[in-house]
């Protein structure tokens, strides 16, 4: 449905989006997610129409919409602040866009009634935006972008004024509502949680570029770049060299710390430097040595964190290397596996964990 082409946007020397390529389907739920500064934003005011494209295409359902100011654009966007109007109640803050494109006013009264009981925010008609939740601000925001009925619906970083517990709420429904509507949503924030919660696919930026574009689970269990897996949840990082790949499997040695193999594995080719990347809740720690298709190593621990639901451990490898393992409580006091600091402890993971990544 939306098509971008090449795009790219420089102010003089500084070039804030490079040679970015992206297709986003109909009713899609996409993410552009990344550091302050790394231009997620610029991409969204340039689809939008409110920033001038340096050079790249963007079509929409086949129509160039590269050059069309922001009125000729089938595109919504819901902005951070949310730009409500303070003297406008609920019902004519969401009405606004169509009173100034004089649509029948019967039109506008079922329109409004619509999103209204979609945004679940019946019975609010008639209250001014100061006496409502940032919440309910938000939605009220979100009604009067849908009412217009855009094709695509932009938002910049929305839910980054609510406090934590709206803010999950919230993702809840928009999440529920972007379904029932079937409008596709480009989702702009720097907040992987909601990211992961609410995209189909995320495409990962950093200094202007994609680093990666994929879904929620493939971004985080197979992460290409170090910045990604860096940049998404916690990532244990050890540099390695593969010493063998046969039969899908490749064996690791990891600079002072030992060898790993990971199974179903067929690249990079012997001989290529690595990153070796292992999540923190995939990891054990034990008193056995592994066995079976466990990889393992020998560890210190050297602190532990009691969060209620899981226990956080930094662990130093004989290298000097440190490790964090997160354990599931509930196990852990199933097994009676409670380790202390300075014990000394084998790091045991499966050989289908890990992910190598291109130094």
């Amino acid at each position: 449905m939306l098509d971008i082409i090449s795009l790219h946007k420089s102010y003089g020397q500084n070039h804030v989006v490079r040679d970015v390529n992206l297709q986003i389907a109909k009713g899609e739920f996409f993410c552009l997610l990344g550091p302050s500064g790394c231009g997620k934003t610029t991409i969204l005011r340039m689809i939008a129409g409110f920033e001038k494209a340096t050079s790249g295409t963007i079509m929409l359902d086949g129509a160039d919409i590269t050059h069309l100011p922001p009125n000729k654009r089938d595109v919504n966007t819901m902005f951070q602040n949310y730009a409500l109007f303070p003297n406008f109640n609920v019902a004519e803050n969401i009405a606004y866009g169509l009173k100034m494109k004089k649509t029948p006013r019967q039109e506008i009264a079922d329109r409004v009634d619509k999103v209204v009981r979609l945004a679940g925010l019946s019975g609010l008609e008639e209250r001014m935006p100061a006496q409502m939740s940032g919440g309910q601000q938000q939605r009220v925001a979100l009604a009067r972008a849908l009412i217009n009925e855009p094709r695509v619906l932009l938002l910049d970083e929305p839910l980054s004024a609510l406090d934590k517990k709206i803010a999950e709420q919230t993702r809840i429904e928009l999440a529920e509502l972007q379904r029932q509507v079937g409008i596709t949503f480009i989702f702009v924030t720097h907040n992987q949680t909601e990211a992961l919660a609410l995209a189909d696919r995320i495409a990962i930026m950093n200094n202007g570029v994609i680093e990666q574009c994929d879904t929620p689970r493939n971004i985080y269990e197979h992460p290409r770049t170090r910045f990604v897996a860096d940049f998404i949840g916690n990532m244990n990082m050890l540099q390695g060299r593969v010493t063998s790949v046969a039969q899908g499997v490749a064996t690791v040695d990891l600079e002072g710390a030992g060898q790993v193999i990971l199974s179903q594995c067929d690249k990079p080719a012997a001989g290529t430097s690595v990153l070796f990347c292992i999540r923190p809740e995939r990891m054990k720690l034990s008193l056995l040595e592994p066995k079976g298709y466990e990889n393992g190593l020998r560890a210190t621990v050297k602190s532990k964190l009691y969060v209620g639901d899981t226990t956080h451990y930094q662990v130093q490898l004989q290298c000097g290397a440190m490790i964090k393992v997160i354990e599931q409580n509930y196990l852990l006091q199933l097994s009676n596996e409670f380790y202390d600091i300075g014990e000394e402890v084998f790091i045991n993971w499966s050989q289908t964990s890990g992910e190598l990544v291109h130094v």
